[in-house]
C-alpha cells in the first residue's frame, strides 16, 4: 500500500468524527482517508475507539477488522490492536491480508505494539499434566496457560486414549458451577479438553460456555476426536480463548491434527472457530471418511 499521506492525497484531513461514529466512518472511508484518520488518532482516541468497537456485535466487529485490513498498512493495523485486540487483528491480517501485508505485519518489532495493559493479558503461567489410562497405560498429556486470576486462555494436548465411564468428582462438579457463575444466564462450566480425555482438572480446564454450544457443536467436535483415537490415531489439539482479559471468552479457536503413531505421518488437520453462543455448527468427519484418510496416508 502507499504511504497514507504522500502526494496524491490532501493531507489537510477533516476533523475526526465523534468517537461513537468513528467505527462506521473508518468502515465507509476510502483507503487513503481511513489511513489518514488512523494516523491522526492519539492514545486516548484509540481507547475511545476500542470502547465503541467492543460495543458492536461480534460479527460486525470481525467484519470491520476484515475491512480495515483491506485499507490500512501494517503499522496502522498494529496501532489499532488496543481497540480490536491483538489476536483479532492478527487473525484478520492472516485471513484477509496479502503476502506483503502479512510479512510486513509479522516483521514489526514488538516494542511498537499496543500498550501492554490493553494488548497483553497479565502475567501468565503454564500448568502441565499427564493422565495415564490404567487399562492400557496410554498417556494423554496436556498443558494449560492461565492468567493471573486463574482463568484459562490457552490449552494444548495430545490425545491417545479415551477414559470411559469416569465419574466426575464433587470438586470437579463444584468447579464447573464456579466457572458457569462467571458467565451469563444459560452458561455451563464447559471443558476446554473434554473430561473423557483428561478427567478432573478443575478450573484450569473450564470456562463459561453457552450450554447449547457446549452440548452441541463442541460435543460433536469432541466426539470426532474420540473416534479418531478409537481408530488408533493420536490427536494433537490447540485451543485459544479470546478475549484474554475477560471472565467469559466470546470466541473459541481450535486447531488439531491427526497423526498415525506408527510412523508419525499426518492423516488429517483442521482449524475451526466458534462464537461462544447458541447455534454453532460443526460437521464432523465420519467413520468411513476416517478410514479412507488413514488408508490414503
Amino acid at each position: 500500500m502507499t504511504d497514507p499521506i504522500h502526494a496524491g492525497f490532501d493531507v489537510r484531513l477533516p476533523s475526526l468524527p465523534p468517537p461513537a461514529e468513528l467505527p462506521l466512518a473508518l468502515r465507509d472511508a476510502a483507503p487513503e482517508l481511513a489511513r489518514a484518520r488512523v494516523d491522526a488518532l492519539d492514545g486516548a482516541q484509540v481507547q475511545a475507539l476500542g470502547e465503541q468497537v467492543r460495543a458492536l456485535p461480534l460479527a460486525e466487529r470481525e467484519t470491520l477488522a476484515n475491512d480495515l485490513v483491506g485499507k490500512l498498512d501494517a503499522p496502522q493495523l498494529r496501532k489499532l490492536e488496543p481497540a480490536f485486540g491483538r489476536e483479532n487483528i492478527a487473525e484478520a491480517v492472516e485471513r484477509r491480508g496479502g503476502p506483503a501485508l502479512r510479512d510486513a505485519y509479522a516483521a514489526l518489532p514488538r516494542e511498537d505494539a499496543a500498550p501492554p495493559d490493553r494488548a497483553d493479558p497479565g502475567k501468565t503461567r503454564d500448568i502441565s499434566t499427564e493422565v495415564v489410562n490404567p487399562s492400557g497405560g496410554e498417556i494423554n498429556d496436556a498443558t494449560w496457560t492461565i492468567d493471573d486470576q486463574g482463568r484459562p486462555i490457552h490449552a494444548e494436548a495430545t490425545l491417545r486414549t479415551v477414559f470411559s465411564d469416569i465419574d466426575r468428582s464433587d470438586a470437579e462438579t463444584q468447579a464447573q458451577r464456579t466457572a458457569a457463575d462467571r458467565g451469563v444466564d444459560g452458561d455451563q462450566g464447559g471443558h476446554l479438553l473434554g473430561h473423557r480425555f483428561v478427567t478432573d482438572q478443575g478450573l484450569k480446564n473450564l470456562f463459561p460456555q453457552n450450554g447449547n454450544f457446549n452440548m452441541g457443536a463442541y460435543k460433536t467436535l469432541e466426539n470426532e476426536w474420540a473416534a479418531w483415537v478409537d481408530k488408533g490415531m493420536d490427536v494433537r489439539v490447540t485451543i485459544d480463548l479470546t478475549p484474554r482479559e475477560a471472565d467469559r471468552p466470546d470466541r473459541v479457536r481450535i486447531s488439531y491434527e491427526v497423526l498415525d503413531p506408527a510412523d508419525g505421518r499426518r492423516v488429517y488437520d483442521q482449524r475451526v472457530s466458534f462464537d461462544n453462543r447458541a447455534g454453532q455448527r460443526y460437521d464432523r468427519v465420519d467413520a468411513d471418511q476416517m478410514d479412507g484418510l488413514i488408508a490414503a496416508g
